[in-house]
């Protein structure tokens, strides 16, 4: 009992995020930035830098959609020079975005080096990349998750006050109104808590011994009785998966070479037991499933502690939370129990409506690969066809045609997104 409290401590005191972030509407204290690269002066405030909008970007050379957003940032930037500044802020070590400005030609975005986070607290990006916008007096007008969101028609409605910003801070915050705050919330729970530190560790390419031992040591049983509802058990295992999919790869990338062995071995530590990928996934998030039979067998004698620590219930959306490390896989995010639903459909709608193409011409949908090899978890084809609907991705009256695309296994890392 007392090292389980040990880890709530831990976990609570980790320096990873603030106690509540900006939200929309909320007005942003002034600010140090205590160290900037490609700026005049290699110190700065909020008040210095900014102008009538400006663009607090959250940046990882490690994230390949930060690093996509780029070029359209820097036209932004200069097609509204007198009015708009953009700022990149990054945790990562000076040397490793010098070396990162130094391959980049014509780079004049200013760069923060946050390295001790304290810019990053005030806004607890929930995944990257993450874009905060303020107007002149440091209100936030909004909070983005993809940067073509910055379009030409909105700084527009923004530069001539088209819309209206709230003075003061939002009181609450409701999960589904405002996803981007509920996401950034640290959990009530500490073990899941104790998940999202280490993905937040991994990401930043931080130390993760330190949250790797506690961890493992976690007793079995607090692990049980910490985990006694679906929600705490789908956000911490999720979170647990991707984090130590990441940390594992980019250790050693050949272990992908080989990715039935990678994830049938026993290399992830919890509470003293030494889990696979494969028992957490078919296991415990998919209540025992057979991994090969389409999502239709259930295993008929399930081990001790699959039986004590699965789910209840199947939800179809972790397939898309889980990253397995692949090109074709979902985006990291963080996940913690109190804003789960949120989160998941959140993920659905973003990989669904990346993945998902529809021809109205063949009236032939086609369906990411993940789908085809679970399909029962997705109720068959017809429940396939439902989610569809639900999200908007075909006509509310189509029957189309179903097939499912190859997946591509290529190895990416990093992949750190919101859903």
């Amino acid at each position: 009992m007392k090292l389980f409290y040990a880890i709530l401590l831990f976990a609570c005191t980790a320096p990873v995020r603030a106690q509540q972030p900006y939200a929309q509407g909320s007005r942003v204290a002034d600010f140090t930035m205590k160290r900037i690269l490609n700026y005049p002066t290699s110190a700065t405030t909020l008040s210095k830098i900014k102008k009538d909008l400006t663009v607090i970007d959250f940046f990882g050379t490690w994230c390949v959609p930060c690093i996509k957003a780029l070029p359209h940032l820097k036209e932004l930037q200069q097609r509204y020079s007198d009015r708009l500044q953009v700022v990149l802020v990054s945790v990562e070590e000076e040397q490793k975005l010098q070396t990162f400005l130094a391959k980049q030609p014509n780079f004049t975005l200013p760069l923060v080096v946050d390295k001790d986070g304290s810019i990053t607290d005030l806004f607890q990006p929930p995944s990257y990349p993450y874009s905060i916008v303020l107007d002149d007096k440091g209100v936030v007008l909004a909070l983005l998750s993809e940067a073509k969101d910055l379009s030409d028609a909105s700084i527009s409605s923004w530069l001539n006050k088209e819309v209206a910003a709230p003075a003061t801070p939002l009181a609450k915050t409701n999960p589904q109104q405002n996803l981007s705050v509920s996401l950034a919330s640290k959990s009530s729970n500490p073990l899941v808590l104790l998940s999202q530190d280490f993905i937040y560790a991994a990401k930043a390419g931080g130390t993760l011994a330190r949250i790797q031992s506690a961890l493992n040591e976690i007793p079995y049983t607090s692990l049980q009785d910490a985990l006694k509802a679906d929600r705490d058990k789908k956000a911490f295992w999720i979170n647990i998966y991707n984090g130590f999919t990441n940390a594992i790869l980019k250790a050693d990338p050949e272990k992908y070479s080989n990715r039935s062995r990678f994830f049938k071995a026993k290399q992830i530590p919890v509470a003293g037991r030494t889990f696979s990928l494969d028992e957490i996934e078919h296991d415990f998030l998919r209540r025992s499933k057979v991994k090969w039979s389409l999502g239709y067998l259930n295993k008929i004698f399930p081990s001790k502690r699959s039986r004590e620590l699965r789910v209840d219930s199947v939800d179809y959306r972790i397939h898309f939370a889980l990253n397995c490390g692949a090109k074709s896989c979902p985006p990291i995010a963080y996940y913690t129990p109190e804003a789960l639903d949120a989160q998941l459909e959140t993920a659905t709608r973003a990989y669904l409506g990346s993945e998902v193409t529809f021809d109205p011409e063949t009236n032939i949908v086609q369906l990411p690969a993940l789908m085809s090899w679970f399909r029962a978890d997705f109720g068959g084809k017809k429940g396939m066809i439902s989610i569809l609907k639900k999200h908007r991705l075909i006509p509310q009256d189509a029957d189309p045609k179903i097939r499912f695309k190859k997946y591509d296994w290529t190895l990416e890392l990093n992949n750190y997104k919101i859903q």
